[in-house]
């Protein structure tokens, strides 16, 4: 930090920036944060699992492990899904699933405007 008190001062506002690390647990587990929340948006935008995961730039394992881990935390389906082949396979997002994204999206808007608006008042201190 610089050493004079009013250049300090400036230089300060003008370096230090919040960040926000933001995630749901379910039951005291990981359920899910950002990215979770860009893959199952990208799942419901594409229709499939490959797609939003080249999207979000996961393999479609991790999409598959990611997927199967957030079913275990909340012991739900996350996605239903249709195999390829003629029929064009397919994924879509459970209904409880639209509604924790939904849920987790406003909140994550939420908290950190709320956190701007705290930063920049103590900053303005």
């Amino acid at each position: 930090m610089p050493s004079s008190r009013s250049s300090g001062r400036s230089a300060f506002r003008a370096y230090l920036k919040p960040r926000h690390k933001l995630w749901l647990n379910w039951n005291g587990a990981f359920l899910m944060g950002p990215r979770y929340q860009r893959f199952l948006e990208a799942v419901d935008r594409t229709g499939t699992i490959r797609a939003a995961g080249r999207e979000v730039g996961w393999r479609y394992r991790t999409c598959l492990n990611r997927i199967r881990a957030m079913e275990r935390v909340l012991d739900a389906k996350v996605l239903t899904t249709s195999r390829g082949g003629a029929s064009r396979g397919g994924a879509r997002l459970t209904p409880d699933a639209k509604r924790l994204v939904k849920f987790f999206a406003l909140w994550r808007k939420e908290a950190i405007h709320s956190s701007d608006v705290a930063f920049r008042k103590i900053l303005g201190r």
